[in-house]
């Protein structure tokens, strides 16, 4: 009778321990993945990596989207590197594409919802719906890595948390 009493005490102790763990865990998590408190549109101006892309937004009118503070985006932002990688740049965007397919092209960054890193790398969704059509798909679990048309895209900056969505930075202009 003692060594029941004795086994029901320790579960009851297990059992504790355990929700107290599995609450410090989910708390941690939603600390991480806080909405900040600009928009993706004020960091991406504020930043300072992110001229082109900016300019790009300001000539399809999309700003106003991504500085919408009820929308609830993720943004895979192609950084001045990645577009200077496609001979792109500031001066140059607006005047390469038309209005419709930079507006394309653009829309093929972004997907709704909050989408964080582990949702995006971790292989949980197999594939990742873009507002342009088309996906893009985890390459690997726990690598920061997407495939978007046959392409290798590399996350270099994963959860930046703005007010209105996330900001996955990549290292590549994906093309719809």
């Amino acid at each position: 009778m003692k060594s029941l009493k004795a086994f029901r005490f320790i579960a009851l102790v297990v059992l504790l321990i355990g929700a107290l763990v599995i609450t410090a865990v989910a708390s941690a998590d939603q600390g991480r993945f806080k909405p900040g408190d600009e928009t993706i549109a004020e960091i991406a101006v504020g930043n300072g990596n992110f001229t082109t892309l900016v300019a790009a937004l300001s000539c399809t009118d999309l700003v106003g989207a991504v500085a919408d503070p009820d929308a609830e985006l993720t943004v895979f932002a192609p950084n001045d590197a990645a577009f200077a990688a496609a001979n792109l740049n500031a001066s140059n965007i607006c005047s390469t594409f038309d209005k419709a397919t930079l507006t394309s092209i653009l829309l093929y960054h972004v997907t709704d919802e909050r989408r964080p890193s582990p949702s995006v790398i971790n292989g949980r969704n197999k594939s990742i719906e873009m507002l342009a059509g088309g996906s893009i798909y985890p390459v690997g679990k726990g690598s920061l890595t997407i495939n978007a048309n046959n392409s290798t895209v590399n996350i270099v900056a994963a959860d930046i948390m703005a007010s209105n969505g996330i900001i996955h930075v990549i290292d590549f202009v994906l093309l719809p």
